[in-house]
């Protein structure tokens, strides 16, 4: 399938609407836990004017277009934690939230060398319209579902080998400031971990003092919110086993740790 140009694409307002309403989904919108989960990068979908911007299929059920095995664990901890979750569906290869808009992979035009040809040269029509029906209702989503909230936590999944180099750890607590909470939140997991056997790294396998992180800076750090960027191993996501040791430890964690600092707030799973 090849791209279209990108100064060729045009919306109807009512088109626009569509795609808008497809791009994010809200469970449980009315809960009362402590906890707002996001997943910005869980779906893997383009939308249809812009043909899978130029990709073979193959391409967009990987890493690069997706956090694999993202929608699946989020639904699972909304449940089990009765929290709130925003769930995106359209790839990060079509826009990623997750990024300032003057950064390279805002729209990134290669995937490790292979080029991106929806991509590769972004009219500033087509940016508009991809904020329009992208990033706007996500950013709606995410800003509807903090009120009363006393945290935020962002969901993502990361290959077990980067640049050649094998990861070490099983699941990730990355945070930029020091709080209680993420105090609270890393002494539960890496003991929930470590009883499953399972590594819980502390702002590993990335660092976010080193790294940008647009969804919590925004929504997080700049509005006083604790937050934390969840990391989880993806091939722990594709195994029904490896799936319950890690949500559980999770889950468990989340609980005990809403529990001792918002008791009036907390679901006991």
């Amino acid at each position: 399938m090849s791209a279209p140009r990108s100064s060729d694409i045009r919306l109807e307002s009512a088109e626009a609407e569509a795609l808008a309403a497809d791009a994010v989904e809200r469970l449980l919108p009315e809960a009362t836990s402590p906890y707002l989960l996001i997943a910005e990068h869980a779906g893997n979908k383009v939308p249809a004017p812009w043909r899978d911007l130029g990709l073979a299929a193959p391409y967009l059920a990987t890493h690069f277009a997706v956090d694999l095995g993202i929608d699946g664990l989020t639904r699972r901890l909304s449940q089990r934690l009765q929290a709130p979750a925003v769930v995106a569906h359209y790839s990060r290869l079509f826009l990623d939230y997750n990024r300032p808009i003057e950064e390279w992979d805002y729209m990134r035009p290669d995937l490790g060398g292979i080029p991106v040809p929806g991509n590769l040269d972004v009219s500033d029509d087509d940016r508009k319209l991809r904020r329009q029906v992208g990033w706007a209702p996500l950013e709606q989503a995410i800003t509807d579902g903090i009120p009363g909230r006393k945290a935020l936590i962002s969901i993502h999944s990361f290959t077990p080998v980067m640049g050649g180099v094998r990861r070490n750890v099983d699941i990730g607590v990355l945070w930029r400031e020091p709080s209680p909470f993420l105090s609270a939140i890393l002494r539960a997991m890496q003991a929930g971990g470590h009883a499953a056997g399972l590594i819980v790294g502390d702002n590993e396998p990335y660092d976010w003092r080193q790294a940008v992180g647009y969804t919590l800076n925004r929504h997080g750090l700049q509005q006083g919110l604790p937050c934390f960027y969840l990391e989880v191993r993806n091939d722990l996501l594709t195994e029904p086993y490896r799936l319950e040791q890690v949500s559980r430890v999770l889950e468990d964690s989340l609980s005990e740790v809403a529990k001792t600092l918002w008791p009036d707030h907390a679901v006991a799973v």
